[in-house]
């Protein structure tokens, strides 16, 4: 044993090399003082300082006696050292003796030197009283106890600790904890633990371990050599010294790993001499998975008692832990898996080859495939590695798994790289992570190949060459000819259900491009059974997503919110929930919600979902998402403004990157409207052309032009371009659309005292509206539908409870706002936050600049305000804007 005095100094002088920092780390020096500094008639308390060689309990505790030392009043401080010959009761005894007695309290000195022998039964009992009788607070500090291991030292150290005076105090630093029976002392709360995790170094820590050694580090050199080692003491100090004599910080970081010199050789001196001959080759062996539980340990080592294995190096404290989060697997510390993974090399090719190949297996009999993949590519096996990406490559892709994937591809070697399987695997990557044009080049590489070699494919690689090529159709154009030929190859045919529930749900998402949701609604709900029955869970969220967007764009709102509930509770159920398929479902239904003006849910799935997909790797889901959750924030954002320059820069449609025609003709009405509300008739004008372009010049774009007629107080040119959009001429792809059309020809023949053509026309609105309960369209209509509502109330016979709810939902100005202001001033009014110059407004008015000019006196007098900006600012507390 060894045994000082409080001086720490002397404790500091045994610390082995590169095993510990000189840093005082603030944190756990209070907690230790708070778990010592109890009243003094409170019974005594232990602390357990349990962590692995090298984490820096020494000097973690001879920081803390010189800290505590130097207070005006300190505590007596007794500090042992247990060394192997210890394991003695006499030796014990004799070790507690001289720690007291070498303290440098004179009174605890010479109450202790005044015991009887330590041989006699009554020593224990003798010490404590005497210790009691001194009155003084004492510290003892038992360093390196997990040495102890006799039954009769440990037992005696046992009833010491349990039965010490209120005035000791006692600290135990160990590797692992030693069996002293101390489970009724932790149950009293008389026990604080200290782990390795709370003696892990923070990045702040490590920075100033660094400055100690005359090395600063910039955040991510920082934050990379933290991850490296974890905060494990040693790890930050070996790399310290190593960083202090490099030139280049920066490359060191990149090099330092478990096989640097430096590091290997204190592995091999503190670390892995202590193992047995079985324990080393036990380790070397399991540390070529990243992770591994007792089963796959017994694969590759070939040991039935690994378990025992495990629990000889977990209670010693080896570098080893649980994984947390994942019950029953373990990891060891990356600097230590670097090591053995370079002791891995040593046993030859042949035996890492089939260490690898071992873990391969194993992992894909578990059903993980990504590990299962890398440890196939590691083995050098060909043919098993090609295999297994036939195997499970799909299914990693449609799980949102296609990064690993293309992780894997990029390093196969070329007999595999060149299997026309696999470059159709890199296809459906490719087009997972939103690259078309390498999708597009690989397609066309693979299609020269089989022509110029004059092979015809397998079944199977032909459905999924004509799935992938639906997919780049979508984004590039030629949908109907590429899913010609996919419904060509009759489903079922591969005998694969994973395969034929892609291809109907290419074929279904395919189908709600072209604008056909009927059959689209067959091939989706074939691909959610088929996906059901093989149980793959990621097909089936895709499944349910297409067909939440898909009752969307038929306006079936309670099967938008029913399909949107089963994404969610699925996605939850099976661990999907940043699947970017899980977001778009909920993207939907807050559509939905959007549609029945239930702002706050509205709100609240899209404040979840958009970020999600904003930032996504499908360029067109992103700008979708984007544009969809603009429209949806716009009615209650402070500042409308910015949000409908972020609607007019994504409702564009970008090259490559169509929005399927459902979502234009759900949405554009809604940009319109938020560009007319904060004064940009001109972009208002641009939505409506742009939604001709992608849509034909059917029901939307027409309707879109009738509100620009109607905006401009163009009431006949208005009518003329709804009439065939409500005679049937012009059909519209969402019912929502039709439901405007109709409202938009109430207001007008209102506006032209035709009362029984404006209730006629609300009740075509309300016939259409009433069964999904939509009620945005009411809302969008704004006063002048509210007052015209109210002079119809109770005249709309069945409809007249709808009627009432569609009323409610209309914002309401404030009074008397609707008769502050003419018509023309209202018209001037809503050009005011575009900001645009007076001549500007009088040529998107069609009037002269004067007439401008007097108009906008005219408001600046009745808002009794003199600026533009008061103008506008008066105008929103009104309700006027």
């Amino acid at each position: 044993m060894s045994v000082v005095n409080w001086d720490t100094q002397q404790a500091r002088n045994r610390i082995p090399k590169y095993a510990h920092p000189v840093i005082r780390r603030q944190r756990l020096l209070d907690s230790l003082s708070d778990a010592m500094s109890s009243p003094p008639d409170s019974p005594n308390t232990i602390a357990m300082l349990i962590a692995p060689v090298g984490a820096g309990k020494t000097m973690l505790l001879s920081d803390w006696t010189a800290a505590v030392s130097a207070q005006p009043t300190p505590p007596t401080i007794a500090w042992l050292t247990i060394e192997e010959q210890d394991n003695d009761l006499g030796a014990v005894r004799s070790a507690v003796r001289a720690a007291l007695e070498n303290s440098c309290s004179p009174a605890v000195s010479e109450a202790v030197r005044l015991l009887p022998p330590t041989a006699e039964d009554h020593f224990p009992a003798a010490l404590a009283q005497a210790l009691e009788a001194v009155g003084e607070p004492v510290w003892l500090i038992v360093d390196d106890a997990h040495l102890l291991h006799e039954p009769t030292a440990l037992e005696s150290l046992g009833q010491y600790l349990r039965w010490a005076p209120p005035c000791l105090r006692t600290v135990l630093a160990a590797r692992f904890e030693p069996p002293l029976a101390l489970h009724r002392m932790r149950l009293e709360g008389r026990v604080y633990d200290l782990s390795h995790r709370e003696l892990a170094f923070t990045e702040d820590e490590a920075a100033i371990l660094f400055a100690e050694h005359g090395v600063r580090l910039g955040d991510c050199d920082l934050a990379k050599i933290r991850s490296r080692t974890e905060g494990w003491a040693a790890g930050l100090r070996l790399a310290a010294i190593s960083l202090a004599r490099h030139p280049d910080p920066t490359a060191m970081i990149t090099d330092f790993s478990g096989d640097s010199r430096v590091v290997a050789d204190y592995l091999v001196n503190e670390v892995l001499d202590g193992l047995t001959g079985d324990e080393r080759e036990f380790v070397v062996e399991t540390s070529i998975p990243d992770a591994f539980t007792v089963e796959l340990a017994e694969a590759l080592t070939g040991n039935p008692g690994s378990r025992d294995v495990l629990d000889t190096l977990e209670h010693s404290n080896f570098l080893v832990e649980r994984v947390s989060g994942s019950p029953g697997w373990y990891r060891y510390h990356p600097l230590l898996r670097e090591y053995l993974r370079a002791e891995v090399g040593r046993l030859g090719r042949h035996a890492v080859g089939d260490l690898e190949r071992v873990a391969a297996g194993w992992f894909a009999r578990s059903g993980d495939h990504v590990p299962a993949l890398e440890h196939a590519l590691h083995a050098g096996d060909d043919d098993a590695l090609l295999a297994l990406l036939q195997e499970c490559g799909l299914r990693l892709v449609l799980a949102g798994s296609w990064d690993a994937v293309i992780s894997v591809l990029d390093r196969v070697p070329p007999a595999v790289r060149t299997d026309p399987s696999t470059r159709l695997l890199r296809v459906a990557a490719e087009l997972a992570r939103g690259n078309t044009a390498a999708a597009s080049s690989t397609l066309s590489a693979l299609d020269r190949a089989s022509a110029q070699d004059h092979a015809e494919l397998p079944t199977d690689l032909e459905i999924l060459g004509d799935g992938l090529r639906v997919q780049v159709a979508v984004q590039t154009g030629g949908i109907e000819d590429a899913l010609e030929a996919l419904q060509s190859d009759p489903v079922g045919a591969a005998g694969d259900p994973e395969l034929d529930s892609f291809a109907l749900l290419q074929e279904g998402i395919a189908e709600m491009y072209l604008g056909r949701l009927e059959p689209a609604d067959g091939h989706l709900e074939d691909a959610l059974a088929t996906a059901r029955a093989a149980e793959l869970p990621a097909v089936v969220l895709q499944a349910l997503a297409a067909l939440t967007a898909l009752a969307a764009y038929r306006c079936r709102l309670d099967d938008m919110a029913a399909r949107a509930s089963e994404a969610a509770d699925h996605g939850r159920a099976h661990h999907l929930t940043e699947h970017r398929h899980f977001h778009v479902a909920q993207l939907f239904g807050a559509l939905g919600h959007y549609l029945r003006v239930e702002d706050e849910a509205t709100q609240q799935l899209a404040s979840q979902c958009v970020p999600h997909l904003a930032d996504c790797e499908n360029p067109a889901l992103g700008r979708a998402s984007v544009l969809l959750g603009a429209v949806l924030e716009f009615e209650s954002t402070d500042d409308r403004h910015a949000v409908a320059r972020v609607i007019r820069d994504h409702c564009a449609p970008a090259r490559n990157q169509p929005l399927p025609p459902g979502t234009t003709a759900l949405v554009a009405a809604s940009a319109q409207r938020a560009f007319l509300q904060v004064g940009e008739p001109v972009w208002a004008a641009q939505i409506a052309e742009l939604t001709a372009a992608e849509l034909g010049h059917g029901g939307e774009a027409a309707v879109l032009h009738a509100t620009m007629s109607l905006h401009h107080r163009r009431l006949d040119a208005a009518r003329r371009e709804l009439a065939p959009v409500l005679g049937g001429e012009l059909e519209c792809l969402s019912e929502v659309t039709l439901i405007r059309a109709w409202l938009m020809a109430a207001t007008i023949a209102d506006a032209r005292n035709e009362s029984i053509a404006a209730r006629s026309a609300l009740v075509e609105a309300m016939t259409i509206a009433e069964p999904e309960s939509i009620l945005r369209p009411f809302y969008d209509g704004g006063e002048p539908l509210r007052d015209l509502l109210d002079r119809h109330r109770d005249r709309f016979g069945v409809y007249d409870k709808f009627a009432e709810r569609a009323r409610s939902v209309i914002p309401q100005s404030a009074q008397g706002a609707t008769d502050l202001l003419t018509p023309r001033e209202m018209e001037l009014l809503v050009e005011l936050p575009s900001w645009h110059t007076a001549e500007q407004i009088a040529a998107d008015l069609f009037v002269s600049v004067n007439t401008v000019k007097t108009h906008l006196r005219g408001i600046y007098r009745k808002l009794d305000v003199r600026t533009r900006r008061d103008a506008i600012t008066e105008a929103r507390a009104r309700g006027l804007l």
